[in-house]
């Protein structure tokens, strides 16, 4: 079976993405593979498109930090989400693709009836602000943070997140969009 997907053949402006047809990888044991439905575009996507990130991969390959799909088939010997099952990954590259095979301990299940392109926006932000608000951080109840480029993605899970945790905030961001700190804030 054949798919699309997009690869990045050199750093740089969008145009070093192109859109080629390949032969589906066999699924292996513990292993799903998913029928893509929405993928990001984060900065992380712009800054590695860029060749402006550490660790990423040399290119050609296929960028897509986090993905939203449904299981379209199992490996061997492999139990999971079912068949049809909506689930998010964040993927690190891959995910600008039709398909992508996954080992399904890397599959969240999205609840059904949520959008597929609303859920993927969640996936890369709020994994990032939670894993540093409760994974590194620690914080507490009245604790008193500073999220830089609070008006970004992550920015924005973060004091989300923080306000659910109890936390005071405080942000900082561009000039051109202080007007949304103030709009947040306002009754």
């Amino acid at each position: 079976m054949k798919y699309r997907h997009a690869v990045l053949t050199q750093t740089g402006r969008p145009e070093v993405l192109h859109v080629v047809e390949d032969e589906l990888p066999a699924l292996g044991t513990g292993q799903a593979r998913v029928k893509i439905l929405a993928a990001d575009v984060s900065f992380s996507d712009v800054n590695i498109r860029r060749g402006r990130y550490p660790g990423a991969p040399r290119p050609p390959f296929t960028p897509g930090y986090a993905m939203v799909g449904v299981v379209d088939q199992l490996g061997p010997e492999t139990s999971g989400p079912a068949i049809g099952q909506a689930v998010a990954a964040l993927t690190f590259y891959g995910s600008y693709s039709q398909f992508i095979c996954l080992s399904v301990q890397e599959l969240v299940l999205v609840p059904t009836g949520v959008d597929p392109a609303e859920a993927v926006s969640l996936v890369l932000n709020y994994v990032a602000a939670y894993q540093m608000l409760h994974r590194v951080a620690h914080v507490a109840l009245g604790q008193l943070i500073l999220v830089h480029g609070a008006a970004g993605g992550v920015g924005t899970a973060f004091l989300e997140l923080g306000h659910l945790a109890g936390l005071q905030m405080y942000g900082t961001a561009s000039k051109p969009k202080h007007s949304l700190g103030r709009a947040a804030r306002s009754p």
